[in-house]
């Protein structure tokens, strides 16, 4: 049991079931290098339709239960070692049977093929029936993906999730008073006061919790839940570029990517129950685990990774969205990623290697995100948004040198 709040800061917005619960724990430390932009009070804010007000809200933990993805997320070792285990006592009880012993056995398996044949095949239909009927489409993108919880297990993961990242960060919570947690406060409650139109937006209940902690990271849980490092603030500029990382985090979310990887990893699994049998049963150990390992590298090269850096793409592509209808300079989106490049180029970040990375490189993001502006710039227009500077930012950042670059980043404390 424990109790992570002494203090709430809850907007409640305009639209109807939807309110930033932000989380606040004391003591902290100060923070530096965050932009100066106007504060606002918790009470007043500045063209947010949001009404903030103070109220008093524990959480606890309760009694640990089986939630189903969590359960699916404990099968994913236990199958494959179920798997390993199977198949590799498989070949020692071969191994030590008389040859008249296995001359029946193979003699039986060859009458009962048919039997074999069939059950393999309806398994694997019923695998295939299970998968179709779980397929829904995603908001926005309108993708198609399998998520196999439903509403009810979906909402006992996000609590679950919840309480450990409260667990883990309690004593790193800003207080709602900071400068730099009312800053970013007001940052995600125009994003998504702009987004109230999308059912998913206005039916939770998001939050903020602002981490003192110099880590370069933000996330938000499938609950709607913001976690924003204080370390990551050094890397932005600008509110827009702060507004655009917030919009990519929320539609991660928004897109139930994390409930999305869970059910997939869980059928891949699955389907990979009697290829690691048949690799123990028929190898001997040294080169089953080397075929096994293998097996996981090639899965991983050319299935994982490419999934995990089309859900990133995605959420690059949905946040530019939110971002534009909540009349964000979009441009700024690009700028970010173009310095995150520099950074690889001034050897202060590791080389993104594409093919081996569960993100685009910086260079990629850079460029898509440029080819969907034009259209991003048109929502923008379309949601009666004041226009953006005549001097782009983009060809701004482009006419500076690398040496210029270093430069801007030394005076931000990022070098």
């Amino acid at each position: 049991m424990f109790s992570t709040l002494r203090g709430v800061c809850s907007a409640s917005a305009k639209f109807r079931n939807t309110r930033i619960v932000t989380l606040v724990s004391f003591p902290t430390r100060s923070v530096k290098n965050f932009p100066k932009l106007p504060v606002e009070r918790c009470e007043k804010r500045l063209n947010i339709p949001a009404q903030i007000q103070l109220s008093n809200r524990k959480f606890h933990t309760t009694n640990r239960r089986d939630i189903p993805p969590v359960l699916a997320l404990i099968l994913r070792p236990v199958l494959r070692i179920g798997a390993f285990i199977f198949g590799r006592t498989l070949r020692k009880w071969w191994g030590k049977i008389d040859p008249s012993e296995r001359e029946q056995y193979a003699a039986f398996l060859r009458k009962k093929k048919p039997y074999l044949y069939g059950f393999l095949g309806a398994f694997f239909s019923m695998l295939a029936i299970y998968y179709v009927l779980h397929i829904e489409n995603a908001p926005i993108t309108n993708r198609p993906r399998f998520i196999m919880f439903t509403k009810q297990q979906q909402a006992a993961f996000e609590k679950f999730q919840l309480e450990l990242h409260l667990e883990e960060h309690m004593d790193k919570i800003l207080p709602h008073n900071h400068p730099v947690y009312q800053q970013l406060l007001k940052v995600t409650t125009r994003l998504l006061n702009a987004n109230k139109d999308l059912p998913y937006i206005k039916e939770k209940n998001w939050t903020l919790s602002v981490i003192d902690s110099p880590e370069n990271n933000a996330f938000v849980l499938p609950g709607g839940n913001i976690f924003i490092f204080t370390g990551i603030l050094k890397m932005i500029e600008n509110e827009d570029q702060l507004s655009f990382i917030i919009a990519h985090e929320m539609a991660h979310s928004l897109l139930k990517h994390a409930m999305e990887q869970v059910s997939n990893g869980f059928i891949i699994d699955v389907l990979l129950l009697l290829p690691i049998v048949i690799i123990w049963a028929l190898f001997p150990d040294s080169i089953a685990l080397i075929l096994q390992l293998t097996g996981y590298q090639i899965l991983s090269i050319f299935h994982d990774l490419p999934y995990n850096r089309a859900l990133e793409s995605e959420a690059d592509e949905v946040g530019l969205t939110l971002s534009a209808k909540a009349c964000v300079d979009v441009r700024e989106a690009v700028v970010f990623w173009k310095m995150m490049r520099s950074l690889e180029e001034l050897n202060a970040e590791p080389t993104n290697v594409t093919w081996l990375s569960t993100h685009p490189n910086h260079k990629d993001r850079a460029e898509n995100l440029n080819g969907l502006m034009s259209k991003a710039i048109a929502l923008r227009g379309s949601y009666q948004c004041p226009g953006l500077s005549p001097v782009d930012p983009r060809k701004k950042f482009d006419a500076q040198s690398i040496k210029d670059v270093e430069a801007r980043l030394k005076l931000r404390g990022v070098l």
